[in-house]
């Protein structure tokens, strides 16, 4: 799947990867994000739509991560020159879960399976 990045290929994003409950996670912190929507009752969706930004005068798609009650959602736990720029010109509604963000999921779902909770991964 050359070319295709972030929510829509499988691995796409920087951590440890796998599935839950049927739902594909690229890190450890979606993993962290899916297990508290999913034990808080919070409907969502894994995105699948891409949007086209431009960088550095090149046209490239950005797909947030996942879709919750009329929101894109995307966890990031770093912003970088292209992050940043993708955001920017995002134009529907978008929330951004970076550190600060994700502190109370992640302390949430470490409270209850522990600092491996990646170990829920199915195999």
């Amino acid at each position: 799947l050359k070319g295709i990045t972030g929510g829509e290929r499988e691995g796409g994003g920087h951590g440890k990867n796998g599935w839950y409950k049927g739902y594909r996670c690229d890190s450890s912190w979606e993993l962290a994000w899916v297990i508290f929507a999913l034990e808080h009752d919070i409907p969502f969706e894994r995105n699948k739509q891409k949007f086209p930004y431009f960088f550095r005068g090149q046209k490239r798609h950005y797909i947030p991560d996942f879709w919750v009650l009329g929101n894109y959602v995307e966890i990031k736990g770093y912003l970088d020159e292209i992050n940043i720029e993708k955001i920017k010109q995002f134009k529907k509604p978008l929330i951004v879960l970076d550190r600060a963000g994700m502190d109370e999921i992640l302390s949430y779902v470490i409270q209850i399976y522990g600092d491996d909770f990646t170990k829920l991964y199915e195999r």
